[in-house]
């Protein structure tokens, strides 16, 4: 019983700061919404950033299941990027479906603002940011390797690049309550890596 209302009121609240930020959600709005008394909320989450970090935890857990799938090595290391780009698209329309708009990424935006929030935000925010290129660094590599890119090419440098440039698509399909505005993202994630432009 613990855990389901532990495993409740992360889920409120992870809707709750998709639809604006961590900032504009309360922990009155949180209550409200999961049907927990505020003792219930502070018994699991004694302060309102260790509820963002558990929000921003499970948005995680999320988006890893995803790279997970889109980097297996079924296909080439580039096609993996695209295969992850549409994978990630199709999460920000599933998301609008359920929200009746397009969120952004589920990480980008409350990583940013978690980042403020002292240094263990902060730790956990660059871990998860290191566990997200690590896929993009293990790819390149395979391309550089591959002769698909060039052989100079800093794979951890371009995997930082390549994460910026989706997350300024996801801050695109925010704006403009867009989800497709992601895939739009993989001409650019070519050109950085110096492959031309993306087939599909």
């Amino acid at each position: 019983m613990a855990k389901d209302t532990r495993e409740r009121i992360v889920t409120v609240a992870r809707d709750l700061v998709h639809g604006a930020s961590l900032a504009q959600v309360s922990t009155e709005d949180v209550c409200k919404a999961a049907g927990v008394h505020k003792g219930s909320l502070y018994h699991f989450f004694p302060s309102k950033n260790a509820l963002g970090a558990a929000v921003l935890e499970r948005n995680w857990d999320m988006m890893n299941a995803v790279l997970e799938a889109a980097f297996a090595d079924d296909v080439g290391p580039l096609e993996r990027i695209d295969r992850f780009v549409d994978s990630f698209a199709e999460l920000l329309a599933e998301m609008r479906g359920r929200m009746g708009a397009t969120p952004g990424c589920p990480l980008g935006g409350l990583a940013a603002e978690m980042a403020g929030y002292g240094d263990d935000a902060r730790t956990q925010v660059t871990r998860i940011l290191a566990g997200w290129t690590r896929y993009f660094t293990v790819a390149i590599t395979e391309a550089k390797g591959r002769g698909e890119i060039d052989p100079a090419l800093d794979a951890g440098d371009a995997a930082m690049r390549l994460l910026a440039h989706l997350q300024g698509h996801a801050l695109m399909a925010k704006a403009y309550d867009d989800p497709e505005a992601l895939r739009r993202a993989k001409p650019g994630l070519r050109m950085l890596l110096g492959a031309g432009s993306a087939r599909g």
